[in-house]
């Protein structure tokens, strides 16, 4: 048994949101039995300046802690133990993330997690798979850190491949609205029932409004995944901006998005339309240096940027989501209840699932994270405290 798992009872502390003073939540046998004013009795975890929310939604993971969801050495272990990972800091439900590869190795990921779906941890924790390309842009910039060998034009019978080999669970994929065929794809797809993301592109605006014609109805990480230079008026961003019937995920490290263009983003989309991520990529928790990214060569700074080698250009984040959800609450218009539903009920709600995340309530399941915050100058500023997840701590 883990020890996270070992004690029936646990009382935790905090501040729970829409309620001003501290509680103290008493967990028996992996259920609220109570919610109370906090007392004396010292408590198994968090304190009175802890701050107590519901559990996350990621909708783009590539990999973390070394393990890594690209290529031909994926297994379907891997999904569980990332799942783990990402569970012991707030992530209670995540989609993997498929970046542009070969046609074997992407759809040898696509098998992969159809057979961890058989593990009852992963089929409750995933709903679905990401395929972020190969369906984008070949152009240096817009193609980030893609392999351009891989990269190629929509391929409907290619897409119908990986969906069968995923048994029917691709929850979304990101396509370049301005590749050959993109139209006609994006309608096809969506009558699959799949969304479709706009990203990795330098589509022009009539580009896009096709696109969203066709049924796209998101912006993969809003931003980033572009031409490091772009003219001032006549470029990706203000379209997609403009456009009402699409949502964004954006990056909320900071560095993929600084204060001032993450708080204008957030203002102009609003707290209905905005999704937080962290593209987070398998060397995460590594050590600083040079690594394989996809079979793209990048760096992993003392800093926690991620770039490609020998380059500033930032390849996938290091970022931990609940520290998104805090940068985003602390340096936009939004609320921090706001923000953590940018980064679960609003992702949620876009991809169709009927997952619910809520504060603890007396007789429901534990369910929630509880955190304090340190200073703003501190890159590491949140702390985890306690974590259960439908019903088991996990942190």
């Amino acid at each position: 048994m883990k020890k996270t798992e070992s004690k029936r009872t646990v009382l935790v502390r905090g501040r729970i949101f829409g309620k001003g003073k501290p509680q103290d939540i008493l967990v028996k046998d992996g259920r609220v039995a109570s919610i109370k004013p906090a007392g004396r009795t010292r408590p198994d975890a968090g304190s009175t300046e802890a701050i107590i929310g519901p559990t996350l939604f990621d909708i783009q993971v590539n990999g973390i802690g070394g393990v890594n969801l690209q290529g031909p050495k994926v297994v379907p272990e891997d999904f569980a133990r990332i799942g783990d990972m990402l569970a012991a800091s707030g992530v209670s439900y995540w989609i993997p993330t498929l970046i542009t590869g070969a046609q074997a190795d992407m759809e040898h990921g696509c098998c992969v997690f159809a057979e961890a779906q058989r593990d009852p941890r992963v089929a409750r924790a995933i709903p679905g798979l990401h395929l972020e390309g190969p369906y984008i842009s070949a152009m240096d910039g817009p193609r980030g850190a893609h392999a351009k060998e891989h990269v190629r034009s929509p391929d409907l019978r290619e897409f119908d491949r990986f969906m069968k080999a995923a048994d029917g669970r691709i929850s979304y994929i990101t396509v370049a609205p301005e590749a050959e065929g993109a139209v006609a794809f994006i309608k096809a797809v969506v009558k699959r029932g799949v969304v479709v993301s706009l990203g990795h592109h330098h589509a022009s605006a009539e580009q896009i409004a096709r696109a969203v014609d066709a049924g796209a109805r998101l912006c993969t990480h809003l931003g980033n995944g572009m031409a490091a230079q772009i003219q001032r008026h006549l470029n990706p961003i203000w379209p997609q901006l403009a456009e009402d019937r699409l949502s964004c995920s954006l990056i909320a490290d900071l560095a993929h998005l600084p204060e001032a263009v993450l708080k204008t983003f957030v203002r102009v989309k609003g707290p209905e339309r905005v999704i937080l991520t962290s593209d987070v990529v398998h060397i995460t928790g590594l050590k600083p240096g040079k690594y394989d990214l996809g079979g793209v060569p990048v760096e992993l700074q003392p800093s926690g940027r991620i770039c490609l080698l020998g380059t500033e250009l930032l390849a996938g984040s290091s970022l931990e989501l609940l520290q998104g959800v805090v940068n985003a609450a602390r340096h936009t218009d939004l609320t921090l209840e706001q923000a953590f539903a940018c980064a679960s009920s609003v992702p949620a709600r876009l991809l169709g699932l009927r997952r619910r995340f809520g504060v603890p309530k007396a007789g429901s399941k534990a369910d929630f994270v509880v955190f304090d915050t340190a200073s703003a100058e501190e890159r590491h500023a949140v702390r985890v405290r306690c974590v259960f997840i439908d019903g088991k701590r996990r942190a």
